[in-house]
């Protein structure tokens, strides 16, 4: 009877043990992610959405460009990495780098931070999905100080969402159907 109390406590430390290195293991992946992606834009690399964005990101940038083509003026003002209307400084850093939510099992995380350059100081938060095992970014908020002393979330994702639904009837919620709708939208399909 001890052996096997002693097994299965054996099992139970195993476990533990395996979840929290599966835990560290991600963030350890995640916090590279954000360094990796300053990085490469303060190098000034291009084409970096598609080595740090998921795929219904990508898809969504899309079908803003491809909306943007028949608009005055486009979606995109700033840049969607830094939040910056000119060329990204060279100095670009993640700093505080906090996880607010990690679940390893449903492959989320919500990491806030803060992009210090010698141009502008940013609050953000990055949501990430574990995609083909990697995990890559699913949307981006910024946050801001208003003149009252409170802060307001401005989500990207949230924001093109409202942006393509404004003048169509096609629903960009996630899902699979969301996805064929935005490559239909795209492609320039009916």
């Amino acid at each position: 009877m001890k052996r096997i109390l002693s097994a299965i406590i054996i099992a139970y430390c195993t476990l533990m043990v395996s979840a929290q290195q599966k835990e560290e293991t991600a963030k350890e992946i995640v916090i590279s992610r954000i360094k990796g992606l300053y990085k490469a834009l303060s190098q000034h690399e291009e084409a970096v959405d598609g080595r740090f964005a998921c795929r219904s990101w990508l898809e969504m940038v899309a079908a803003v460009n491809k909306k943007d083509e028949s608009e005055d003026i486009g979606f995109f003002n700033d840049d969607i990495w830094t939040w910056m209307q000119d060329e990204n400084p060279s100095d670009l850093e993640a700093r505080n780098i906090r996880f607010v939510t990690l679940d390893v099992g449903k492959g989320t995380a919500d990491v806030d931070f803060i992009l210090h350059s010698s141009v502008q100081t940013v609050h953000l938060m990055f949501a990430f999905c574990c995609e083909d095992g990697d995990w890559l970014i699913h949307d981006i908020t910024r946050f801001s100080k208003q003149d009252d002393g409170t802060e307001s979330s401005f989500s990207f994702r949230q924001s093109m969402k409202e942006y393509l639904d404004a003048d169509d009837n096609i629903d960009y919620s996630s899902g699979p159907e969301y996805n064929q709708d935005l490559r239909k939208l795209v492609n320039g399909e009916d």
